[in-house]
């Protein structure tokens, strides 16, 4: 059963898909990161660690942590 699973191809076709998608999101995800970490990090920098996990603005752009060197 599981190699029938394995070599089918529609499940092949759904888990490539899956993967595929996984990865677009994460090249637009980087994309935007990298687009705006000028105008959304400050605030970040400037937050403290209280307003980091208490924020919805601030907590939700923890992605931030990783460009902090750069600003």
């Amino acid at each position: 059963m599981v190699a029938f699973l394995i070599c089918n191809p529609i499940s092949a076709s759904v888990a490539g898909g899956v993967l595929w998608q996984l990865n677009y999101n994460k090249s637009m995800r980087n994309a935007y990161a990298e687009r705006n970490f000028r105008e959304e990090c400050p605030v970040y920098k400037q937050a403290s660690t209280w307003e980091r996990w208490t924020d919805d603005r601030v907590s939700s752009i923890s992605w931030c942590k990783d460009y902090l060197d750069r600003i």
